[in-house]
């Protein structure tokens, strides 16, 4: 994991707070917040979690062409001097890099665009301050701590939502969520609601078993940074407090996170926020460090919690609330799935040619293009689960694909020379002059070489360089 250099918040199914003030916090009045917040949880970083180290990193913030930075140990220094081997050029607004300063590790947080604004009076304790500077614990933890875990080395990791798209699968772990937040609030009825999150966790297993299949490594990592960042601000809001005070702080910080976010839907989102309530009400019936290796031996939060648990079916309720909201949230299904649906036809038709690449998911964008929702998806793929991707935006050689879906293959055997592929079904007009297919299609357009030939009735073409 750590050969990634720059982790790219897409914010799938659950974004940054970015709340907009009059009389604006200066950039520099920001990274001292900010450089004040990462300098706490450094010092604390090993006890919010084994192996997770942050106090000898140097913390990086960047905005309106200045850096500002904390060295371990040191003060808030200027330097920009490192501004070009930092800047990350994304065009999005929020970007975490881990670069080296001088040798040492570091985490940078970059603001491109000056879409996030903060009151000049804002304090380091405010909540939508700790929801913003959070994701920097967050993605800081997926770099640093889960690099070193063993059990994500050889396993592959899937973004974004399962084909078919299901909203009772989303419903369901709805209902999984509330359930671990009622046992939170209520620890008086905490076994009752514990048994209503165990049948809810059953029923979602049993309904949609490739998503269940597939989520395993997203529920592990997501969930426990999750539970990082919510238990890193909540033990700052604590400091010098009795174990009674902290945890009547950290239920109200979790009360209040969740009201402060938009509601959420989706399966990283899911992943997140189950995994880290989880988590928390792990620390109140377990040893916090043994529940945490576990965690790093590949056992998920949510069942070390709920396998002891007989599950409860709860009284049966009309939520006509919660289920309009979801199906305003998840309005984008019907097209998406329907789009994601003509891709696997395409990809599976012998008569449609395949043009095959090498990956091209490494550095690209996304564009929504109508009510197709873009991103990252998981589909079948002979006899397994691959990447989808809708609405990319990328290049190789002279073709620029801007919205066509496509397919990534870790191995294929279709050409040599191509290990791990993107596939794009050619199913519509394109012309073929010697060497070279030509495109001048809106989501696809330009030139690129190819060697064609024949497999199974099928006609191949392979991209050269």
């Amino acid at each position: 994991m750590k050969n990634i250099m720059v982790v790219i918040l897409w914010f799938l199914g659950v974004s940054a707070a970015t709340p907009a003030f009059t009389n604006e916090a200066s950039p520099e009045q920001l990274a001292r917040l900010y450089l004040d917040f990462m300098a706490q949880n450094s010092r604390q970083s090993e006890a919010l979690w084994p192996g997770f180290r942050l106090e000898d990193k140097v913390h990086l913030f960047s905005y309106g062409g200045n850096v500002w930075l904390r060295q371990p140990g040191g003060e808030v220094i200027q330097d920009n001097s490192v501004l070009e081997s930092v800047n990350l050029h994304s065009g999005l607004s929020v970007n975490f890099g881990f670069p080296q300063y001088q040798g040492q590790p570091g985490v940078l947080i970059q603001l491109e665009t000056p879409n996030i604004q903060f009151n000049a009076d804002t304090k380091s304790t405010d909540l939508t301050f700790l929801i913003w500077a959070g994701s920097a614990l967050h993605e800081a933890f997926h770099f640093y701590a889960q690099s070193e875990w063993r059990v994500l080395e050889d396993s592959r990791h899937y973004e974004g939502e399962v084909f078919p798209l299901n909203f009772d699968a989303r419903y369901y772990r709805l209902q999984l969520f509330d359930a671990l937040m009622a046992a939170l609030a209520e620890p008086e009825r905490q076994s009752l609601f514990l048994g209503h999150a165990a049948y809810w966790l059953q029923q979602w297993r049993q309904m949609v078993p490739n998503e269940y299949r597939v989520s395993y490594i997203n529920d592990l990592i997501e969930g426990s940074a999750k539970y990082v960042e919510l238990v890193a601000s909540a033990r700052l809001l604590s400091r010098n407090q009795t174990l009674l005070g902290y945890q009547q702080i950290l239920t109200q910080y979790v009360h209040d996170y969740y009201q402060q976010q938009a509601k959420w839907a989706g399966w990283t989102a899911e992943a997140e926020n189950i995994g880290a309530l989880a988590g928390i009400l792990l620390d109140s019936t377990q040893d916090p460090y043994l529940w945490k290796e576990s965690v790093m031996s590949g056992m998920l939060p949510v069942d070390m919690l709920l396998n002891p648990i007989r599950a409860v079916q709860p009284a049966d309720k009309k939520d006509n609330k919660q289920k309009k909201y979801l199906q305003d949230m998840l309005a984008y299904y019907p097209a998406t799935q329907e789009k994601l649906s003509q891709l696997l036809l395409n990809v599976q038709d012998p008569k449609v040619p395949l043009l095959v690449m090498p990956s091209v998911s490494d550095g690209s964008s996304f564009i929504d293009v109508g009510a197709v929702r873009s991103g990252f998806y998981v589909v079948p793929y002979q006899d397994e689960m691959t990447q989808a991707y809708l609405g990319m935006s990328s290049q190789f050689s002279n073709l620029t694909v801007s919205g066509s879906p496509l397919l990534d293959v870790p191995m294929q055997n279709f050409c040599e020379g191509i290990e791990a592929a993107t596939l794009l079904p050619l199913a519509f007009p394109f012309q073929r002059e010697g060497q070279y297919l030509v495109f001048n299609e809106a989501e696809v357009h330009g030139t690129i070489r190819v060697s064609a030939s024949v497999v199974d009735g099928r006609t191949l073409y392979c991209a050269m360089n």
